[in-house]
C-alpha cells in the first residue's frame, strides 16, 4: 500500500474521530440528542479538496472511524461494518454532486456562488441519505423499537448542520500556506477581531445563562439573533478562511451554552429537546448567512481580479503601440485621460482639462478646421473623425499623434461623449 494513501487515510481517521468525540460532548444533557454532527462534514469537506487519487483514502478512513465508534457504542460487527459503509456511501455521494456544481470553467475558475449551491445541495444529499439509511439499519440491528421519524430527524439536521460549519472550513484552508507579505492588512485583521469579540461579548450575555434574568422576560427571549449582524461583519472582514473558522468557534459556544440550559431557547422550551432543535436552526441560519456573504465577496473578489488583470493588458497593448485613449463630454468638452498618458504625450495631461485646451496647442492654421470637425461630432452630423497634427508645448516638446475621434450616442440619440484613441509617433 502506497504511503500517501495510508498517510490520508490515518490522517482523514484521526480528523474524524475528534470530530466525533467534540459532536458527543455537544449532546443535549437531558435527552442525549447531538446537537451537531462535525464527523461526517470532516468526510464530505475531505471528498471536497482531495485529489481523485485520494478520495478512496478519504472515504476509507471514516469508515473505518465510524465502524470503531459503532463497535464503542456496542454494536456488533456487522451492522457496524453496515454504518460504517452508510458514512461512506452518503458523504461520497453527496459530495459527488457538490463537485459536479463546483468543477473549475474553462478558464481555470470556480464560480463562488455556484460552488456553495453545490455545497448545500450535497450537504443536504448527504444528510437525508444517510439519515434514510441508519434508520433501516437501527430497525435492523437494535432488538427493541426506536422513534424512526424522531430518530430520521436528529441525524439528518445534526449531519447537515456539521457539514454546514466543517465542510467550507476545509476547502477554505486547503492549499494553505503561512505568507511573510501580501496577506490581511493589520487593520483589518484588528477590526474583525473586534467585531468577533462583540459577537462573543452579546452572545455570551444572551445565551450563556437565563436571558429573563438580564433583561426581563419580555425582552430577553427577542434578543437571540443579536449576535448575528457581528459574525456577519466579522465574515466580511476576515474574509473566508478567518469567517469559517469564526463560525465553527460561534456554533460551538451557543450549543454548549444551550445544552448546558442557557438562551432564550432552552428557556422557553415547550418540549424535551426543543432548544436542541432550535439551536441547530439558529446555527444553520448564521452559517448560510456567513456562506452567503463569503460567496459574495469571493465573486466581487474575482471580478475585480479580472478586471485588474484585462486593465493591465490593456494598458500594454496601448502602450506597446504608443496609443492613448482619452474621452472628451460633447457638452462642456471636459477631457478625461487615460493611463500613460502623459509619458506618451511628453507634457501633463491633466493640465488638458478641455478639448479646447488640447485644440488651442494645434498648429494654428488648423485650429479652426479642428473646430468646425469638433462641432460636426458632437452635432451627431458625422460619426468619425481622423485628427493628423503637431502638439507643441510650453517647454518647446512636440508630440505628433494620429488622432480617432469618435462619437458616443445616448439613449434619446445625442452625442453624449467623443471617444478619443491617439497614437502618437515616436
Amino acid at each position: 500500500m502506497a504511503l500517501p494513501f495510508i498517510v490520508t487515510l490515518a490522517v482523514t481517521f484521526l480528523a474524524w474521530a475528534v470530530a466525533a468525540i467534540v459532536s458527543q460532548r455537544m449532546g443535549d444533557a437531558m435527552t442525549l440528542s447531538a446537537s451537531v454532527w462535525l464527523a461526517t462534514g470532516v468526510t464530505f469537506g475531505a471528498l471536497l479538496v482531495a485529489k481523485p487519487a485520494k478520495r478512496f483514502a478519504v472515504l476509507a478512513g471514516a469508515a473505518l472511524a465510524a465502524v470503531l465508534l459503532s463497535l464503542l457504542d456496542g454494536l456488533a460487527l456487522l451492522p457496524a461494518l453496515a454504518f460504517g459503509a452508510n458514512e461512506a456511501l452518503a458523504a461520497g455521494l453527496g459530495a459527488w454532486v457538490a463537485r459536479l456544481l463546483r468543477a473549475p470553467r474553462p478558464d481555470g475558475r470556480i464560480e463562488p456562488g455556484k460552488a456553495y449551491a453545490g455545497l448545500l445541495v450535497g450537504a443536504l444529499l448527504t444528510s437525508a441519505l444517510g439519515a434514510s439509511v441508519a434508520i433501516v439499519l437501527w430497525s435492523w440491528a437494535l432488538p427493541q423499537p426506536i422513534p424512526l421519524l424522531t430518530e430520521w430527524r436528529v441525524w439528518a439536521c445534526t449531519t447537515f448542520v456539521g457539514i454546514l460549519l466543517i465542510a467550507p472550513l476545509v476547502t477554505s484552508f486547503a492549499g494553505f500556506k503561512v505568507k511573510r507579505s501580501g496577506g490581511m492588512a493589520s487593520s483589518q485583521f484588528l477590526a474583525g477581531a473586534a467585531t468577533f469579540v462583540l459577537f462573543f461579548v452579546v452572545a455570551a450575555l444572551i445565551f450563556s445563562s437565563d436571558v429573563s434574568d438580564r433583561f426581563g422576560a419580555s425582552l430577553g427571549p427577542t434578543l437571540a439573533y443579536l449576535p448575528l449582524p457581528f459574525m456577519v461583519v466579522t465574515a466580511i472582514l476576515w474574509k473566508e478562511r478567518g469567517a469559517t473558522l469564526a463560525t465553527l468557534l460561534g456554533a460551538l459556544a451557543l450549543i454548549a451554552w444551550t445544552n448546558s440550559g442557557g438562551g432564550p431557547f432552552a428557556e422557553v422550551e415547550g418540549f424535551p429537546g426543543e432548544a436542541v432543535i432550535e439551536v441547530q436552526g439558529y446555527v444553520a441560519v448564521m452559517a448560510l448567512l456567513v456562506g452567503v456573504v463569503n460567496a459574495l465577496g469571493a465573486t466581487a473578489a474575482q471580478a475585480l481580479a479580472l478586471a485588474q488583470d484585462w486593465r493591465t493588458r490593456y494598458r500594454q497593448v496601448l502602450e506597446s503601440n504608443r496609443t492613448v485613449v482619452a474621452n472628451f463630454d460633447a457638452r462642456t468638452g471636459a477631457a478625461e485621460w487615460g493611463e500613460g498618458a502623459s509619458e506618451l504625450l511628453r507634457t501633463d495631461a491633466a493640465a488638458l482639462l478641455t478639448v479646447q485646451d488640447f485644440i488651442a496647442h494645434a498648429d494654428p492654421q488648423e485650429q479652426s478646421a479642428l473646430q468646425a470637425d469638433w462641432r460636426d461630432l458632437t452635432q451627431g452630423q458625422r460619426e468619425h473623425v481622423l485628427w493628423k497634427n503637431s502638439l507643441r508645448w510650453s517647454d518647446g516638446r512636440v508630440a505628433t499623434v494620429n488622432a480617432r475621434l469618435s462619437g458616443v450616442r445616448g439613449a434619446d440619440g445625442q452625442v453624449e461623449q467623443v471617444a478619443v484613441l491617439l497614437e502618437v509617433e515616436a
